[in-house]
């Protein structure tokens, strides 16, 4: 009788166990991943719970559960940031993958392919100026779609576009052949300007050659046009200041710092009392924004709604 009641017990024990593991299965969440991926990101818990709108304790949980179940660390937690261990940095690109193709699933099965997360990727300008009317008429015309806007750089933005972290893309072209995956859309032509207090000279060579230059980002695609002009016209100056950011070049530029060449961005404006701008009309110079997109996306009626927005 008592071996019965043992061999019971043991049974019982199995059964529970193998309960828990069937639950804790079933719980997995696809935000486990997505908190991952954004620590790995972001380079702290911390930052990771404040991208997510959650708390530290949560975010940790999350990866606590995942290091449970995968039997692995995947952070080192032994400075105050997290770093990603080599299994973490193995696990990632999965990861990512888990992630996008779960949120592709709710667009394959919405008839309209308009609901579910879109990442968009995004330089610095084209967030304060072409987007913020694009995405209102985006969200009048797809309710249900998620829009995520991840800013950055135009390199950084399509290096993420390349490993398929982003499902489209909004920079400067490329000044280089696109692969054949990626298909680009010349969104806006931002011709290049001389901006220069009133008052520092009659000509533009005169401006530039008698004046502190302010050079924007002389080695970002953006501040390419400005390199190739000043090539082209034999114009031989140092930069007094280069910054990577064309709003403090026009703050600058009205402070009587400098004069400089730069793309007529959209939050430019071209009625300042106290600044000159001159507009270099040729198309060789100018900054041209694009939105790229992989030829072989899962979210083509996203795009085509998205693109539909942007020229409206």
């Amino acid at each position: 009788m008592a071996s019965k009641r043992k061999l019971i017990l043991f049974i019982s024990f199995l059964t529970v166990k193998y309960l828990f593991r069937v639950r804790f299965s079933v719980k997995m969440d696809i935000r486990y991943f997505e908190s991952l991926i954004c620590v790995a990101e972001q380079g702290s818990i911390a930052r990771a719970a404040k991208a997510q709108h959650l708390t530290a304790a949560a975010v940790g949980q999350r990866i606590s559960i995942l290091e449970e179940h995968f039997k692995v660390a995947l952070l080192d937690r032994s400075s105050r940031s997290a770093r990603p261990t080599e299994a973490c940095t193995k696990l990632i690109p999965y990861a990512r993958k888990i992630v996008s193709g779960f949120h592709e699933m709710g667009a394959i099965l919405e008839p309209t392919g308009l609901s579910g997360s879109f990442t968009l990727g995004a330089i610095p300008t084209a967030l304060t100026g072409i987007l913020p009317n694009a995405v209102r008429r985006l969200a009048e015309m797809a309710p249900n779609l998620v829009l995520e806007i991840k800013p950055g750089t135009s390199e950084s933005v399509f290096n993420d576009l390349s490993e398929r972290k982003l499902d489209a893309a909004l920079i400067a072209l490329p000044p280089f052949e696109l692969p054949g995956r990626i298909s680009a859309e010349i969104v806006r032509k931002e011709p290049l300007v001389l901006l220069s207090r009133k008052g520092t000279g009659k000509t533009r060579r005169n401006k530039l050659e008698n004046n502190p230059y302010i050079c924007f980002d002389s080695k970002s695609w953006a501040g390419g046009g400005a390199v190739l002009y000043l090539k082209d016209e034999n114009i031989k100056i140092e930069p007094f200041y280069e910054l990577d950011a064309l709003e403090p070049i026009e703050k600058l530029v009205q402070e009587g710092l400098g004069v400089s060449l730069v793309p007529h961005w959209s939050g430019l404006s071209l009625e300042a009392d106290d600044i000159e701008h001159d507009i270099i009309r040729n198309d060789r110079y100018s900054r041209k924004i694009a939105l790229l997109t992989p030829k072989d996306t899962t979210r083509p009626q996203a795009i085509k709604v998205l693109r539909e927005c942007l020229h409206s």
